[in-house]
């Protein structure tokens, strides 16, 4: 669980590293289930794959952990749905730069409220393309101007307008295999590319009270101007669903 500390500096700079570490058996499992999708999938771009549940289920336990939505209830309450998640799989020696930008610029979420948890796969150091981020920047829970780039060096298209003028304040969040971190929805962050001999893989997990509502057809507006799609599948987690979602269900099973 998170402490009081830790609570309090997620509330004033929008972003704590955890405590925890998963087991070394669990990390074992999430390497194991990156190498099958990386084999799987090795003549697609594998640097950011959105949507990464939809596209392989065996992601979805790792999201569920009792570990992560602890605390993740202590940020956002009992009533949890895990909405989306995300591969960042920083290739060694040329792994692409994440620009700096906002969650919830790509966000259709009512009102938006959301956490993500950053969860890394590989080792995370100073050298191979950190997650970095502004401390505070999340504090007047509003969406900044974004510019759109147009690059291939890039994972996300989007970028902060006047971030040259305040990103010598970035802090690094340095993390060993099967730690996570949690920040808000309005922090500013992003990461340089990864010029090491170290491969830097996380997976991104999204959570939102289940007070919020997910727009989808409000998605569709967002999706053209990002390149790519925003339906997702719901997962209602813990709690209730208080706002109507459209919840995911199995019928596999």
């Amino acid at each position: 669980m998170l402490s009081a500390n830790q609570l309090n500096i997620y509330k004033n700079e929008g972003l704590v590293k955890s405590s925890t570490c998963l087991s070394v058996d669990k990390v074992k499992k999430l390497n194991k289930t990156l190498d099958k999708y990386l084999e799987n999938h090795k003549n697609e771009n594998t640097e950011f794959v959105s949507g990464l549940y939809e596209r392989d289920n065996d992601f979805l336990k790792f999201a569920m952990y009792p570990e992560i939505i602890n605390e993740v209830k202590q940020l956002i309450g009992e009533d949890i749905i895990l909405w989306g998640s995300s591969l960042f799989c920083k290739a060694e020696r040329n792994g692409k730069e994440t620009p700096w930008h906002q969650d919830g610029e790509y966000w259709p979420i009512k009102p938006l409220q959301s956490v993500t948890v950053w969860l890394s796969i590989d080792e995370v150091t100073e050298k191979n393309g950190p997650l970095q981020y502004i401390p505070g920047s999340h504090l007047d829970k509003k969406l900044a101007e974004h510019n759109t780039l147009d690059s291939s060096n890039v994972t996300l298209n989007q970028t902060l307008k006047n971030i040259d003028e305040i990103k010598d304040q970035a802090k690094s969040v340095i993390l060993k295999s099967g730690m996570f971190s949690l920040h808000d929805v309005y922090l500013f962050h992003g990461s340089k590319a990864n010029n090491s001999g170290k491969r830097r893989a996380g997976i991104t997990y999204r959570y939102m009270p289940a007070t919020s509502f997910f727009d989808h057809v409000g998605a569709k507006v967002i999706e053209d101007k990002i390149g790519y799609s925003l339906q997702r599948q719901l997962h209602l987690i813990s709690g209730a669903d208080k706002s109507s979602n459209k919840i995911y269900q199995d019928h596999t099973k």
